[in-house]
């Protein structure tokens, strides 16, 4: 084998330790130096992975279980807040056209009749049961009747049991005693309200006494 002759630094580097210098012991430092450049320190590479390792843990965010949906606390200041009313809305009750136009009406119907070659409709359906008083009543071969008088008028009626005005019909005669002024006529009236917006029909029985003379208007 070939000696490999020392470098000039090595030979400063001996001459000032007193050492001598062979050709074997300058082959064997050369080769030392090059095998610990290769190798890099002990407590640098632990010290390097460690810091690796914790830097690995921090940058790992939170476990998916532990997510939870975001829940706004409290209102958005810049909505504003509106109050619901919920109490129910008390039932209106809706009215009816005025007599000028149920008399309108009536005169078309007439008409109507006229031109089908029908009978004409009951003069009496153009008045509501509000509208009617009872002067009394009376029997012929087909039965009772009453004498009803329109009070917008003053307009008096022959009327029996089945006879319909505008909101209701007459569905009972009935009789006490020989004297006319203690019968009455038993009336199904109809009236219409209004609740949670929509309309609803409505049914009651009015009875209506005979009087000698009739109320005042």
């Amino acid at each position: 084998m070939m000696s490999r002759k020392p470098t000039p630094a090595l030979i400063s580097i001996a001459l000032a330790a007193g050492m001598t210098i062979l050709p074997g012991s300058v082959l064997a430092v050369q080769d030392q130096q090059k095998g610990d450049q290769g190798k890099a320190p002990a407590s640098q590479t632990g010290s390097g992975s460690n810091t690796v390792t914790t830097l690995k843990k921090e940058n790992v965010g939170p476990a998916a279980d532990t997510i939870q949906q975001y829940r706004p606390v409290g209102r958005d200041p810049f909505k504003r807040l509106v109050v619901k009313n919920t109490k129910p809305k008390k039932p209106v009750t809706l009215g009816f056209p005025p007599l000028d136009v149920r008399r309108a009406q009536f005169q078309q119907r007439a008409q109507r009749a006229a031109d089908e070659g029908k009978p004409d409709p009951d003069p009496m359906s153009q008045y509501l049961v509000s509208e009617l008083d009872v002067l009394g009543v009376f029997s012929d071969e087909h039965g009772l009747g009453a004498f009803v008088r329109a009070g917008p008028t003053g307009t008096t009626f022959y009327a029996r049991r089945g006879l319909r005005c505008f909101n209701g019909e007459i569905v009972r005669i009935e009789v006490e005693g020989m004297e006319s002024s203690g019968s009455r006529v038993i009336f199904r009236e109809k009236t219409f309200i209004e609740t949670g917006g929509k309309q609803v029909e409505q049914e009651r029985v009015v009875a209506k006494a005979a009087t000698a003379k009739p109320a005042a208007r």
